[in-house]
């Protein structure tokens, strides 16, 4: 059994002692008649002899001082009359609400959780305070505050955890000792020492059990076939052992062919933020500047995807996949793979009929025009410029560019037949049509959303934008016990 321990006990004595602080008593009057007051102090522990040259910092010449109270357990039984089925089992099923990064409350739903507990085990507590006093005035000044208060009972409460019922009791007084001049137990000076029992019942809990709950973030309406049929999806039971999931507020980062999965510490992405490059909100590119919402300081540094994957099933390679959603709807669709050696890598091999089609030829590079020089070009040679070359005026000629007048986010192209260079895509008056161009330097693919180029389906992917897909079936002998695994 696995060692747990709450302090369950040491609670409901600590509430206990706090109703009997903060009681004081009359000592007279000063020169302008006020009333004097002295608090009479509480601990724990029981009138012994050591206690009594404890309290006395272990000296024959220091005396006890009161007043003072003294609280210690004076029997811990358990209660049949209380006992209820000890094999039951309640389950409660609890939504938070979601947290945001400043520590606030959204009003949107938050993780969930079901709660298991055990049937707790019923207890009588059975409490005695002795108040010390050097005088019967003393005394009755500390008792008439003290009794009043237990008609019949004083209600406690240990914790404010609202789904622990166990959390709630009272304090009964069950008598009184007037006086008694025997304690402490080897003491020269004469105490006169009142005392007083309490009980309480208590319940003593085990730990817990808590499972997270997912959120259903996709649901797949239709079981039909991409030809209407039900024979590929029913018969031979793709569909019905395959499971689509979003995982909840995690994000990912697409490069090239992996896949990283980052935290949920950051910030929303929101299409509206100015210079951030986005196609959507909660789709981040960052082709433009990379820098303006680096994707690690944003939303936290890369997970180990066998904290998520676990949690869903087991990967099978190049069969399970990732899709990827677009701001105009359509998915991007790769299978995926474990890297042996990065734990926080995805391998990502994209299904090239779901990329998008160029609209525009290629182009050679991505260039800085002010700083690149393109040597002898070839006729049709192409590049995306950052910069702008030349003025309206035309009144300026580079001996790179000649009189080209270009703008940032414009193709250029050469021309032999006419020896120069000519602009092919303005950025400032682009058509209709969503156009898209790969860099056949990079071989990375770019969508103009109608302000400037942004990666087509490279860049970050916030929750709710992207999937993964996990097949079901079993694979021999694949784990490490030698026997059959199943997916979900």
């Amino acid at each position: 059994m696995l060692h747990f321990y709450e302090g369950q006990v040491r609670k409901f004595l600590t509430q206990f002692i706090r109703i009997l602080s903060n009681f004081s008593v009359e000592t007279g009057r000063n020169k302008v008649d006020e009333i004097s007051l002295r608090p009479v102090p509480v601990v724990y522990g029981d009138p012994t002899r050591q206690v009594a040259n404890i309290i006395r910092n272990n000296s024959e010449n220091a005396l006890n001082y009161t007043p003072k109270i003294a609280c210690y357990v004076r029997e811990l039984n358990y209660d049949r009359e209380r006992m209820q089925n000890p094999y039951h089992i309640e389950k409660q099923h609890l939504r938070q609400r979601d947290k945001l990064a400043d520590g606030s409350y959204s009003n949107q739903l938050g993780a969930g959780y079901t709660v298991e507990k055990v049937m707790p085990s019923p207890f009588r507590l059975e409490v005695t305070a002795d108040i010390w006093s050097s005088n019967t005035d003393m005394k009755l000044q500390i008792l008439e505050q003290i009794l009043y208060l237990f008609n019949p009972d004083f209600e406690i409460q240990k914790s404010d955890n609202y789904i622990d019922w166990t959390s709630l009791s009272y304090v009964e007084l069950t008598g009184i000792t007037f006086s008694s001049r025997t304690i402490p137990v080897g003491a020269d000076t004469e105490i006169d020492i009142a005392t007083l029992n309490f009980s309480m019942p208590i319940w003593l809990s085990p730990p817990v059990k808590v499972k997270k709950l997912g959120v259903i973030q996709k649901i797949i309406m239709s079981i039909y076939d991409d030809d209407g049929g039900i024979t590929k999806g029913l018969i031979d039971g793709t569909m019905l052992t395959r499971s689509y999931v979003t995982p909840n507020n995690y994000a990912l980062l697409v490069s090239a062919n992996q896949l990283r999965l980052l935290g949920t510490t950051g910030t929303t992405v929101s299409s509206t933020d100015p210079g951030i490059g986005t196609g959507g909100s909660g789709y981040y590119t960052g082709a433009r500047d990379p820098g303006l919402a680096d994707p690690f300081e944003t939303f936290g540094p890369a997970v180990n995807w066998k904290l998520l994957l676990d949690q869903y099933g087991k990967v099978r390679n190049d069969t399970s996949q990732v899709r990827l959603k677009q701001p105009n709807g359509n998915e991007i669709v790769g299978t995926i793979a474990t890297s042996a050696l990065e734990d926080t890598i995805l391998l990502f091999n994209i299904d090239q009929d779901t990329i998008p089609a160029n609209t525009l030829t290629a182009v050679k590079k991505i260039i800085n025009p002010l700083t690149f020089a393109p040597g002898s070009p070839g006729n049709g040679d192409r590049y995306l410029i950052i910069d702008e070359i030349g003025d309206s005026t035309a009144t300026v000629q580079s001996s790179t560019w000649g009189n080209l007048v270009a703008s940032v986010g414009d193709i250029i192209e050469y021309n032999t037949a006419e020896a120069r260079w000519r602009k092919v895509f303005d950025a400032s008056d682009p058509d209709s049509t969503q156009h898209y161009v790969t860099n056949s330097h990079t071989g990375i693919q770019y969508r103009f959303n109608g302000t400037e180029w942004v990666k087509s389906y490279e860049g970050l992917y916030t929750a709710g934008n992207w999937s993964l897909v996990i097949d079901g079936g079993y694979v021999a002998n694949d784990d490490a016990s030698g026997q059959d695994a199943t997916t979900p």
